[in-house]
């Protein structure tokens, strides 16, 4: 029953968003026109509020990127430098093995190497033979061991050579990836800014009745979430009901959506991405009709495009940081967006 409550939602929000005009806004546009009443200036600030949450997870997915390349180039380096200290062990191996057998081949080379035909002929009795068999043994087993030490020593300065090398490519692509993300993060943060300021006019075309509105507290009911990690973050969420939206918040002195979800996980010890779109990139897929306490819900047109996320809290309804002039509430899943892409689970 829950589940097609929570489906009948989803298909009611989709389609009012079918419906509902919106002044279709790119990063560092104005408000056009001056909202002709409440509605207007409401769908002019969800347009605008899009827009903006979409280009400022942009760069924060951006951001992310780049610490995971910086990551790799860090890691290559290191690599690179065991390697290097491998291939050099080796190769002083090499020539600690190599006077011993060099020694074997000119030993070889001049007939100097005594063998078992020779300790029987030379031997003036059995015992003579037995005792110089044996030695011949001993030394057979010792010029073993330098030979497979000589082997070993050149193959592991070989393959150190090799992965050196590999390494040395893996930190020259990391870093010109890194190069090309760093570039294009100006103007990434400049339109997530651009976008912001006309979200930030749009809320200041309300008037203080609609300013109200949005500031509302929503489902102040208790929630409490299941054992367990995936709880316990929902239970860190709905906590902080009341906190105001604050773009890049992270804390609880102000959060943004994937802020709210990745502060919440990690008060359950558990590490997610900071981006809604890194998020959107871990965990396990689910099914909207699945949904269980904690699991993570996303927003955008593809999944290149995401640009907001909430977390289930059961009974068909979420907790999230919406926008501009909101603060942290529990809301039908309905009535948390029009444009829900899909959900995963970050935990179990």
């Amino acid at each position: 029953m829950a589940s097609n409550r929570l489906k009948f939602a989803v298909r009611s929000a989709i389609a009012a968003s079918a419906v509902v005009s919106v002044v279709a806004l790119n990063p560092g546009s104005a408000v056009a026109d001056p909202p002709k009443n409440r509605d207007d200036a409401k769908a002019q600030l969800d347009a605008a509020s899009k827009v903006a949450e979409a280009a400022d997870q942009a760069y924060l997915a951006a951001k992310d990127d780049l610490t995971a390349k910086q990551a790799e180039v860090a890691k290559a380096a290191a690599d690179i430098q065991t390697y290097t200290q491998q291939a050099a062990d080796a190769k002083a191996k090499e020539g600690q093995y190599q006077g011993q057998v060099d020694e074997l081949a000119s030993a070889a080379y001049s007939g100097a190497q005594f063998t078992q035909l020779s300790a029987l002929l030379t031997g003036k009795s059995a015992q003579d033979f037995l005792d110089q068999s044996s030695e011949l043994q001993f030394l057979a087993q010792q010029n073993a061991i330098v030979m497979d030490g000589y082997d070993n020593a050149i193959k592991t300065a070989n393959t150190a050579k090799v992965k050196s090398a590999d390494a040395q490519k893996r930190s020259q692509a990391a870093a010109d990836a890194a190069q090309k993300i760093l570039a294009d993060l100006d103007k990434k943060k400049q339109d997530a800014d651009n976008a912001k300021n006309t979200a930030q006019a749009a809320y200041n075309q309300l008037d203080a009745a609609a300013k109200g509105l949005l500031a509302g507290a929503g489902d102040t009911g208790v929630f409490l979430g299941p054992p367990g990690a995936a709880g316990t973050a929902m239970n860190a969420a709905v906590g902080e009901r009341g906190v105001p939206y604050v773009w890049g918040g992270t804390t609880p002195s102000g959060f943004d959506c994937s802020g709210l979800t990745q502060w919440a996980y990690k008060q359950a010890g558990v590490s997610i991405p900071r981006s809604a779109a890194a998020q959107f990139g871990a965990g396990k897929a689910v099914s909207l009709d699945s949904l269980i306490p904690g699991d993570l819900i996303f927003y955008g047109s593809s999944a290149s495009n995401i640009h907001h996320v909430s977390m289930y809290v059961g009974a068909g309804k979420v907790v999230h940081a919406p926008t501009e002039g909101e603060v942290v509430k529990i809301v039908p899943i309905g009535n948390s967006g029009s444009d829900i892409f899909g959900a995963k689970r970050m935990v179990g």
